[in-house]
């Protein structure tokens, strides 16, 4: 098994260390990768060291094979031994930790041109351990690539009957012997591990996929070594072509269409379901089988989660890669306002007019006041929150969040906007979904990456402590990353299996559950309860159905096409669909049509479901993928029944004569990219 060289793909990896957020205070030291922060690192480590004023300049080494010692005028020693310096900046230095640092407690020393800052760390054989991600917070999408053509995800798990061999990029990893590595709970071959050719800091593990896994979806990946286990960070797995209705036209080419969450709307029998790559939201008419309607989001969305209010009016949807959620409208089913919240929102929770949102990328949660639309609070909790469960039983509403990445879970007092606990499973734990058990004070939490066996906890919700661990999947084939509770069952979804587990909960001196498994399909990522009609719908990431299970009986008795618009006969690779859906913009005519540079004018767009238009786009001419910047675009304007538009634009003396496609952008999603006499503006 060849190592990757160190080309491109260590490139971008290097540059997932320089993005980060300021911190308040001056010596808080991470691991480079996770960001975990227990002070606790092996020799060699790639760490941040985050703060304020810790430099009055922003230099990056120019050789990161062999970084300087000295950056910008700044010196990093741990335990007297100069660190190499990748990066540097008034709120964050990226360091190694020199391999020769000697075991035990050691003072790292920062020294700039006028301040010296010092921090006692300790230095362990298996100190804090961290895979690199993408985005460089410590979690999503993995710094993960193809070993053998250096591709970043999708990956299928085999090609043409050939094996997928993944190159994993981590620092702080005790390698002295073989690391363990799990993919959604399922322990994959290892093939090689070390130090990463060509850059200081950086190791590397070569694991090959194994063919059950083939449609998992989007799942977590862990790497165990010298007894820590690192962060949790994603890689998305592709069906094989025998079980996607849609097939792309190369092996690891992502489809089009990706359902990825799933609510239930209370009072009926329709269900929403996010399409994380098509970015729209699909209403599921549950009784007629089908999508009834398509509600379409800005491009590049990739919503992620949602939730429905209980009087099925209001839906809130998690935009994960445009950090805002999307508040729809179920009576007209359109998007009725996009609010800005933290990164890479994760998970909602509504009660009454007050949503929670979950922000995995900047660790903290917004709270959202639904009738003005506004966030009200926001508040820090742990590393990676990514799952809430609500408690209202006590005349209060208490909201728990998982924190993925540090072992924790976050107690809040939702009317108070306060944090009034922190529950600690233990700094190895990767807690994922969690359930609150009315009335007994404990919660179930899932843990999908430790265990093929389907490992959850039994928690106390006062103390934290662990009273009971139960396996969900007797098939031993996956972990359990989402749950659902109907009377006295808990259902899991076994995501690499593509089965549900339903279990009995039996409630003495230690809790326990009886599992039996249902098959439901490939991928069942997302779970929702319709309580009116007694059916658990579960959403399959590979083949695109939501399946539909009696919840008196056990058995399927349905499924829907979960990615097949209301208005196609049959499911193509490709999103259309976004541009046919009814809250769609549509621009119909612009005056003036033709004009003459250089100028300033005022432009009138005609047309539909302009509502909330916050940018107009103008094409270069003969493209619809340039931007012309050179023609500013000023106050817009848009009526109340959101049929016309105004805006102001400056066409300079040097713009380019032809044909410009005026393009509309609101909460709805975009107006057509086709070139049309409708929307070209023609300057002469």
């Amino acid at each position: 098994m060849k190592k990757v060289p160190g080309t491109s793909i260590l490139c971008l990896v290097i540059l997932t260390l320089f993005a980060g957020s300021a911190a308040a205070d001056i010596t808080k030291v991470v691991n480079g990768a996770s960001f975990a922060s227990n002070n606790n690192f092996s020799p060699g480590t790639i760490i941040t060291i985050k703060g304020t004023n810790l430099a009055n300049t922003t230099a990056t080494a120019q050789d990161r094979t062999r970084p300087p010692k000295t950056l910008g005028g700044i010196t990093v020693t741990v335990g007297g031994i100069a660190s190499e310096l990748f990066y540097v900046s008034p709120t964050q230095v990226n360091a190694r930790i020199d391999s020769s640092v000697p075991l035990g407690s050691r003072q790292l020393v920062l020294t700039t041109p006028s301040n010296r800052f010092t921090r006692q760390i300790v230095i362990a054989k298996a100190g804090a351990a961290g895979i690199f991600s993408l985005l460089g917070s410590g979690s999503r999408d993995g710094a993960i690539c193809n070993a053998i053509s250096f591709k970043l995800g999708p990956f299928v798990a085999a090609s043409a009957g050939k094996p997928t061999y993944l190159a994993i990029f981590a620092t702080g990893l005790d390698l002295s012997t073989k690391p363990k590595v799990t993919v959604d709970g399922v322990e994959l071959p290892v093939l090689w591990w070390g130090n990463a050719p060509g850059f200081s800091g950086l190791q590397q593990i070569n694991v090959q996929l194994l063919p059950q896994l083939a449609g998992a979806g989007r799942v977590g990946v862990v790497v165990t070594a010298g007894g820590r286990t690192t962060n949790v960070v994603e890689i998305v797995i592709l069906p094989a072509p025998s079980q996607t209705p849609a097939e792309p036209e190369d092996d690891d080419q992502p489809s089009n269409r990706v359902i990825a969450a799933i609510a239930w709307v209370p009072g009926t029998s329709l269900a929403l379901v996010t399409d994380e790559n098509d970015d729209v939201v699909r209403v599921l008419d549950i009784k007629a089988r089908r999508v009834s309607r398509t509600i379409t989001l800005p491009k590049g969305s990739r919503p992620s989660a949602l939730a429905v209010d209980e009087a099925g009016k209001i839906a809130v949807v998690a935009e994960r890669d445009r950090d805002r959620v999307a508040i729809l409208d179920l009576t007209t089913f359109k998007v009725l306002q996009e609010v800005k919240v933290g990164g890479g929102p994760s998970a909602v929770s509504i009660n009454s007019n007050v949503a929670v949102v979950l922000n995995m990328d900047t660790d903290d949660v917004s709270i959202l006041n639904l009738t003005t639309r506004t966030v009200i609070a926001t508040l820090e909790v742990g590393r990676t929150p990514r799952d809430i469960a609500s408690d209202l039983s006590n005349g209060t509403w208490r909201a728990y969040v998982t924190n993925l990445n540090d072992g924790t879970i976050s107690v809040i007092d939702v009317p108070q906007a306060k944090v009034i606990n922190t529950l600690h499973l233990g700094e190895d734990v990767r807690p994922q979904s969690m359930l609150v058990l009315p009335g007994l004070n404990l919660a179930i939490v899932t843990e999908p990456t430790r265990s093929q066996d389907g490992r959850a906890l039994m928690v106390n919700l006062t103390t934290g402590a662990i009273v009971s661990v139960v396996d969900t999947n007797p098939a031993s084939s996956g972990g359990a990353s989402d749950m659902a509770l109907f009377g006295d069952s808990v259902y899991f979804n076994n995501q690499s299996a593509g089965s549900v587990t339903a279990a009995k909960i039996i409630v003495g001196p230690t809790p326990s559950l009886t599992p039996r498994t249902i098959k439901a399909g490939v991928g069942a990522r997302a779970m929702t309860i319709d309580q009116l009609d007694k059916l658990l719908l579960v959403a399959n990431q590979g083949t695109g159905e939501v399946v539909l299970i009696d919840l008196l009986t056990n058995v399927v008795v349905g499924r829907i096409n979960g990615v097949l618009a209301e208005d196609e006969q049959d499911v193509k690779n490709d999103r259309d669909d976004r541009d046919r859906a009814a809250n769609v913009p549509v621009v119909t005519s612009i005056a003036p049509s033709r004009v003459s540079a250089p100028t300033v004018i005022l432009l009138t767009v005609n047309g539909k479901n302009l509502d909330g238009a916050d940018e107009i786009l103008l094409f270069a001419p003969g493209s619809s993928t340039t931007i012309d910047r050179a023609i500013a675009v000023t106050n817009i304007r848009v009526n109340s029944a959101g049929t016309q538009l105004t805006a102001v634009l400056t066409i300079p003396s040097g713009a380019a004569k032809g044909d410009r496609l005026v393009l509309v952008e609101t909460p709805n999603g975009e107006s057509s990219l086709k070139l049309s006499s409708a929307n070209s503006l023609k300057v002469e």
